[in-house]
């Protein structure tokens, strides 16, 4: 009996043994005590205030690790994963994380956020990431809140709120025609919106523009402050010659006034010859340009800079005394202007001959010796013609 009692409480100590060699067994393996794990950092300002050990870390909603450690620093958090080596692979290098929670008040788990363009390449083992944000939580809300209420002071916020509610009571009906006319004017002003847009974006235009030539407009406002006192300072200079132009201006009225049909008659007489200039401006444009193209060859052939002048000179009889009305001149040339290869001809080419019913009769040197009486008495004496007595 003694040994089938013994040997029952060794079943039993054995079983003992056993269900509880099992329970922590499943409890490491829960823990992942016997799982291989790659070790990454995360850094955070802060972690959360329900973020434990052995947290989840996600991607795109699957279980790529845990958190296996937090530790506070003097700047913030670091978490500590410890990730799943076949999970890795389908995380790339430039993958970010942010803490989340399931709900408003839940427990935070790390989520590992998928770029836009991922790297070829994937997170290495080591890597240290720092976290984006992490979801506000009712404390940081409450803190914000409490800070708000400090600036605010509840008491001037009852006592605004009291007036408001003082101001509004008894005006209900009031208040609902001021908010429908506001509703139509809305309606009206709704279609005018996408124009009103374009002018606040061309007004943003002006504005630039003006902010650019500001300091030139300053600079004029100055000079204007400096003229001005310099008008100021100069005041009785200036009521002189105000005073100067105003007698001017009486007496050119004055000329004016009186010689007011001549200066009619001379500007219509005038007239005629101003047509003609205008008509033959353009030949007199390249007629000086042409003459004043050609003086260095008139003075190489004048001697150029020698002392005197070089002339080729003979003797001829005189031509016969103007006689009226056969030497009386002609105007009678056509053809409208025309430069003939002005201002800069070509030497190689004749210029055209133009025959001009202008003048009188061709020059004929005369070739008979003639004696000129009233000529001989001027140059024999002084002056004195036949028939005018004597001095």
């Amino acid at each position: 009996m003694t040994d089938s009692g013994g040997k029952k409480k060794l079943a039993a100590l054995v079983l003992v043994v056993s269900l509880l060699a099992i329970i922590g067994v499943s409890l490491a393996m829960f823990n992942g005590t016997f799982s291989e794990s790659t070790p990454v950092t995360v850094t955070s300002d802060r972690s959360g205030l329900v973020m434990e050990p052995d947290a989840k870390v996600k991607l795109l909603g699957v279980e790529v690790g845990r958190v296996g450690s937090i530790e506070h620093v003097t700047d913030g958090a670091e978490l500590k994963l410890a990730m799943y080596p076949d999970m890795m692979s389908l995380i790339p290098s430039n993958a970010t994380v942010e803490i989340k929670s399931t709900t408003v008040f839940g427990a935070k788990y790390v989520n590992f956020v998928m770029p836009e363009n991922p790297a070829s390449t994937h997170l290495q083992p080591g890597a240290v990431i720092a976290s984006d944000n992490v979801t506000v939580e009712f404390n940081t809300v409450f803190q914000h809140l409490s800070d708000v209420l400090t600036q605010v002071q509840p008491e001037k916020l009852n006592a605004t709120l009291g007036a408001i509610s003082s101001a509004l009571r008894g005006r209900g009906e009031e208040l609902g025609a001021l908010l429908e006319q506001s509703d139509s004017y809305l309606a009206k002003m709704n279609p005018s919106l996408p124009q009103l847009q374009e002018d606040l974006a061309k007004a943003a235009q002006v504005t630039d523009v003006y902010a650019d030539t500001a300091p030139d407009l300053l600079r004029v406002l100055d000079n204007a402050t400096a003229t001005s006192a310099t008008v100021v300072d100069e005041q009785d200079n200036l009521d002189a010659v105000l005073l100067n132009v105003t007698g001017l201006a009486d007496t050119a009225n004055t000329v004016l006034t009186e010689n007011e049909q001549n200066l009619n008659s001379s500007l219509d007489l005038l007239l005629p010859t101003t047509d003609l200039l205008a008509e033959y401006s353009p030949e007199i444009s390249c007629f000086i340009v042409g003459l004043n193209n050609v003086i260095p060859l008139a003075e190489q052939l004048i001697g150029g800079n020698q002392p005197g002048i070089a002339l080729s000179a003979s003797f001829m009889y005189g031509q016969e005394p103007y006689t009226y009305p056969k030497d009386l001149p002609k105007v009678n040339a056509t053809g409208g202007p025309n430069c003939h290869g002005l201002p800069n001809p070509d030497l190689s080419k004749h210029a055209n001959f133009v025959v001009a019913d202008t003048g009188t009769v061709p020059f004929v040197p005369s070739t008979e010796v003639q004696v000129h009486l009233p000529k001989v008495f001027q140059l024999l004496f002084a002056g004195v013609y036949p028939g005018q007595g004597g001095q």
